[in-house]
């Protein structure tokens, strides 16, 4: 007997059980391709009485990877055997795998596609197909097809199904008659060269859309800023026509003038800008009056005040805006009482500077906060000012109450269980010893919270108790943990998964079934898979958020296109005519590998690059590449050619250190040299470099970019052998970078670095030169020009070539002061030299130089110019000082 059943018997209630209470499951079986990946899913065991819950969730589950347009389960009972035999059978959903048009073929099945972005195995399901039609409907009515209707369906086909759009486009409109109504003589010649479309070509509302708006802004332009302009449409369906009608509103000529004193012209355009894109409407007009007393308040006049009015002169109405500034404040001095002085530095208000109210603000929250940081967590700051104008004296009365110690710190709760990703707690920001801080306390209630979310306990309270000694000079803190329940990941379903196998996607999962639930481990695997590259769209949600102990997730993507090309074709002195072509095919067997392919040719050479990447190498999480390159070139005074490759693999150790290991095989040959070599780059000499090399990374600063605070260390050792077919050597290079913040504004920076190196066996003494150290320019000592550090030879020209060292030894310090939030000045010292051999080290040769520099702030990091001045000249030196430009800190 078989009794069968669908997802709305299971899902909805009330309906007759055909299943008696406590029935036995016998089996469960999934009929499906995917069996194996579907079973996990159902959380029936044999054995165990048939539980509908269970049925329920493992079709919503099987629903949600989007590969099922439905789940029908059936309960069958075989004669003379005891218990059910649950049996899923999931119909496939009609994943999409061409576009097929009928009707009127206007528009191509790949050009349907594209403006639908269907792709290849995304579930055609019905919103998606009539969203697919809206798009396509839209595209033809941009291309003048104002009644085109597009009815979709789907099309069973081996392997999917087909989007099939029938179209009737119905006619293509064109614009009868354009005109513009309503302009003023002077103005009509100019509007009606803007009127697109024209009379006779396709209408396309855009178009007419956008030269409305360019008709506006051209009156407004020329004095007319009430000006409208309103587009009006007159269609005949029978004739396919279109009338449109540019009907101008021109409004009186217009104008803009302050009175009650002289405003600088940059502030008075600022405002006429303002006023005339407002259309002189009084919000605008409110608008402008805020501005003129903003600007005025921050120049000290702490009374201003500016009102709008409007004025008919004739044709011409003027704006006049009535500015009373009253008196202006200019700070005499600046004290603070009751705290240490040197609290003040930085801040806005300083003696002989315009007084304003808005910077007083500023200033004594700056101070609450620099007094909050020395343990007065009680700070007051109050400003006392006389009123009026003048010389005014600005005194910033402290109240910062006592001082107060961190005693003891105490975690009161049950242990942390391990979270499974090998993470702990980190470091509390409160520790004994160090001053009170709210923040502190704040920060280290969020480190625990944090730590106790990541493990699954999503409900988890920290409290804290914090008790203050009698005189309030010492604090016990006690931070009380609460974890409540945990919550653990169930399962885990892909939807969206066509090339891409899901081992790809599941190695990145920071949320694993039997693990805990974290909405940071959720928002890390958003991360990690994005960072695949391979995926348009990746998004993690949680099918069943109510459920309070286990969680089931749906990992929901679309996948990028695998294929993408360029080409180029330029013209340079060197080269010529030259052009090329790069071809990228991501996601190489569904496991995120990455492979490229760059060709370069001109007259006078060649280049080619391989790139392949692996995410995954031997099973782990090593970040892989591997690249080959072949060039050459003829150019005017020698020939070269260059071959090689790298392997490298990389590994994060820990959030803040890395490790990279590399093999790198390179080797140069360059011939036809008709000039002396020492005029030649020294990129450009014959030599092979073949060995491992390896680098570890400690970085602890906040910002790579712009640094606040923080350590960096990093050490690199290279080594090349003969026997592997390069020059045999041993280098390293070691570099220490300390950034400590003294005040909210101002950074100082320490550095320093250290190269040595040595060739071993039959090798001569120093290393190839393109492999030597060099110094001296933009990243130090940088009172000297490029390369001008160290050991020089006298060419054949009679000038100085650096020739380099196998050792190097550079230091700096840096301050960084922060003059707005873009600009920031600085002052440095640096020191170092180059050394032939690393016997030669001496400390007592080290060069010296000195200087400032200017650093604007952009989104990839500053652009940095400096002038450095040589504190030790020499004989021999290229100039006393040098200008440097880059981007990038020198340290």
């Amino acid at each position: 007997m078989m009794l069968a059943g669908c997802l709305l018997a299971l899902a909805l209630g009330p309906s007759p059980d055909p299943a008696p209470p406590g029935e036995l499951v016998r089996s469960v079986r999934v009929e499906a391709e995917q069996r194996e990946r579907l079973l996990p899913l159902v959380g029936l065991l044999p054995g165990q009485p048939l539980d509908r819950e269970a049925v329920r969730r493992a079709v919503e589950l099987m629903y949600a990877t989007g590969r099922f347009d439905d789940v029908v389960v059936e309960l069958v009972r075989a004669e003379g055997r005891e218990g059910l035999e649950v049996v899923f059978r999931p119909r496939p959903a009609p994943l999409f795998h061409a576009v097929r048009i009928e009707g009127d073929r206007i528009v191509s099945p790949g050009s349907a596609a594209r403006t639908a972005r269907l792709r290849p195995g995304e579930p055609l399901w019905p919103t998606r197909l009539e969203r697919a039609a809206r798009d396509i409907g839209l595209a033809l009515a941009r291309r003048g097809h104002l009644e085109a209707l597009v009815e979709p369906s789907a099309v069973p086909v081996p392997g999917g199904a087909d989007a099939v759009f029938r179209i009737r486009a119905g006619p293509r409109v064109r614009v009868a008659r354009a005109v513009v109504l309503g302009a003023e003589a002077w103005a009509a010649p100019s509007l009606d060269a803007l009127v697109r479309p024209r009379a006779g070509e396709v209408f396309r509302r855009a178009q007419a859309e956008s030269a409305r708006d360019k008709m506006r802004r051209f009156l407004a332009g020329a004095g007319r800023w009430r000006a409208t302009v309103e587009l009006r449409e007159t269609y005949d369906p029978g004739r396919g026509l279109m009338d449109l009608v540019f009907q101008v509103t021109p409004g009186p000529r217009m104008s803009l003038e302050v009175r009650g004193m002289v405003l600088p012209g940059k502030l008075v355009s600022a405002v006429r800008d303002l006023v005339r894109e407002g259309q002189a409407t009084r919000d605008s007009l409110e608008a402008g009056a805020e501005r003129l007393e903003t600007q005025l308040r921050a120049e000290g006049y702490r009374e201003a005040a500016a009102r709008a009015t409007t004025e008919s002169h004739g044709p011409v109405e003027s704006v006049v805006y009535e500015a009373q500034p009253g008196p202006r404040a200019i700070v005499a001095r600046v004290q603070l009482r009751d705290a240490d002085p040197l609290l003040l530095a930085g801040l806005r208000t300083q003696p002989g500077r315009p007084l304003a109210d808005a910077a007083l603000e500023e200033d004594s929250r700056t101070l609450v906060a620099r007094l909050e940081e020395r343990g007065h967590f009680e700070a007051r700051v109050e400003v006392d000012v006389p009123d009026g104008g003048g010389s005014l004296p600005v005194v910033f009365l402290a109240r910062p109450g006592p001082r107060t110690l961190v005693k003891s710190v105490d975690v009161q709760g049950p242990p942390l269980p391990p979270s499974g990703d090998g993470k702990g707690p980190e470091e509390l920001a409160l520790q004994p010893g160090t001053p009170y801080r709210v923040r502190d306390v704040a920060r280290s209630r969020d480190t625990l919270l944090t730590a106790w979310r990541r493990a699954g306990y999503l409900d988890a309270r920290v409290r804290p108790d914090v008790t203050l000694s009698e005189g309030r000079d010492e604090a016990r803190v006690t931070l009380v943990v609460e974890p409540g329940g945990r919550t653990i990941v169930e399962h885990v379903v892909l939807a969206g998964l066509g090339h891409t196998r899901a081992v790809t996607v599941e190695r990145e999962m920071a949320l694993r079934p039997g693990e805990p639930f974290s909405f940071e481990r959720l928002l890390e695997s958003q991360r990690r898979l994005s960072g695949l590259g391979i995926f348009e769209r990746v998004s993690i949600a949680e099918l069943d958020p109510a459920r309070e102990t286990h969680r089931d997730v749906v990992v929901s993507v679309q996948e990028a296109p695998r294929t993408a090309w360029s080409w180029g074709v330029g013209y340079s002195e060197q080269d010529r005519l030259r052009g090329s072509v790069e071809l990228t095919r991501r996601n190489l067997g569904g496991l995120g590998r990455t492979a490229s392919v760059f060709a370069r040719g001109s007259f006078r050479g060649s280049r080619f690059l391989l790139n392949l990447r692996e995410p995954w190498l031997f099973g782990r999480k090593l970040d892989s590449f591997l690249t080959a390159f072949w060039e050459e070139e003829n150019r005017t005074t020698f020939d070269y050619n260059r071959k090689g490759g790298i392997v490298q693999a990389g590994r994060t150790v820990s959030s803040r250190t890395s490790l990279i290991l590399r093999y790198l095989y390179q080797d140069t040959n360059v011939y036809n040299i008709e000039v002396p070599i020492d005029e030649i780059d020294r990129q450009y000499r014959t030599y092979a470099v073949s060995g491992p090399s390896a680098s570890v990374i400690f970085d602890a600063r906040d910002d790579p970019l712009e640094p606040k605070h923080g350590l960096f260390l990093g050490a690199d050792l290279q080594l090349s052998a003969k026997a592997l077919g390069g020059v045999s050597y041993l280098r390293g290079f070691f570099q220490a970078t300390n950034v400590r913040r003294m005040r909210s504004d101002l950074v100082f920076v320490l550095s320093a670095r250290l190269g040595l190196a040595s060739t071993y066996g039959n090798e001569a003494p120093l290393l190839p030169l393109p492999e030597r150290f060099f110094a001296g320019g933009d990243y130090g000592p940088r009172g000297f020009p490029v390369d001008g550090v160290g050991p020089q030879v006298l060419g054949t020209d009679g000038k100085l070539y650096p020739t380099g060292g196998n050792a190097l030894l550079l230091g700096g310090a840096e301050a960084r002061y922060n003059l707005t939030r873009s600009l920031q000045v600085a002052s440095f010292v640096d020191t170092g030299n180059v050394y032939p051999e690393v016997a030669d080290v001496a400390l007592g040769e080290l060069r010296w130089s000195a200087g400032l520099g200017l650093r604007y702030r952009t989104p990839i990091g500053p652009i940095r110019l400096d002038w450095g001045y040589v504190l030790d000249p020499q004989p021999g030196d290229v100039g006393r000082s040098h200008f440097h430009l880059t981007i990038g800190h020198a340290f």
